[in-house]
């Protein structure tokens, strides 16, 4: 049960470190984290939480709790509370293996746990708007090419999120019902409708690109602070060190 009291104590840590790097304006708030950071942070979580032991998952956890917590507390509680509901089906599933449904379930609530702190750091980088994301990486000298992909990517999942719900609700209107017992139904109520609307979302995305004029070759001036803060230096050493201690437990 050590897992679970870890998991606990998290959220009551988080309220006092986040007074360190919590600036008072809303829109310096907006910049604690640069992208680069976020995604130099989860291909970094990737490789310490393959490798690493139970300590350095804690503290993989506690640092991508601490960035989502810096953005939205309510989100950090929120995901707090999801890994104690995931920890509790792990255990419980535990006693019931032999069966290649339980062992499925079981196998992906482990994995959703295992990785829980990439997930968060991913959810991190869904908060910034795509102009932020492309001008972060075009200011260190990377090309368009490189971080537009990457900002369309990561705020195009909760795009889909809402289109999900706008279809949900298009069925509660219909009459439409969908149910696990009917998986090709239930699928197909809701990829059709999904699809059509991905597709409309793609021009929408294509317009506001060209209107944007990502597609010049030519130096772009931006309105965000784009330095790094005290909190990407922060995060940076933390995870380097772990790697490194990861790297020579091995």
């Amino acid at each position: 049960m050590q897992n679970l009291d870890h998991i606990s104590i998290i959220s009551f840590l988080l309220v006092g470190i986040k007074k360190v790097f919590l600036v008072k304006s809303k829109k310096e708030k907006k910049e604690v984290i640069s992208p680069i950071t976020i995604i130099g942070l989860i291909i970094v979580f990737s490789i310490i939480l393959t490798i690493g032991d139970e300590a350095f998952y804690i503290i993989c956890l506690l640092l991508s709790l601490l960035s989502l917590s810096i953005y939205s507390l309510k989100l950090s509680f929120k995901f707090t509370l999801f890994l104690i509901v995931i920890f509790i089906l792990i255990r419980i599933l535990e006693n019931y293996l032999g069966g290649v449904f339980i062992g499925s379930i079981y196998l992906m609530l482990r994995i959703i746990f295992l990785y829980a702190p990439i997930f968060i750091m991913a959810r991190v980088m869904s908060l910034y708007s795509a102009s932020f994301i492309v001008a972060s990486f075009t200011n260190r000298g990377m090309p368009t090419s490189f971080g537009l992909p990457i900002a369309l990517f990561f705020r195009f999942i909760p795009e889909i999120k809402i289109r999900l719900q706008e279809i949900k609700d298009g069925q509660k209107i219909r009459g439409f019902k969908t149910s696990i017992f009917h998986p090709i139904k239930t699928f197909e109520l809701y990829f059709v409708p999904l699809l059509y609307k991905c597709l409309e979302i793609s021009d929408v995305l294509t317009c506001s690109i060209i209107l944007k004029g990502i597609e010049i070759d030519c130096k772009k001036t931006s309105i965000y602070n784009l330095q790094f803060s005290k909190f990407d230096y922060f995060m940076w050493i933390s995870t380097v060190i772990m790697l490194g201690a990861s790297l020579w437990k091995m």
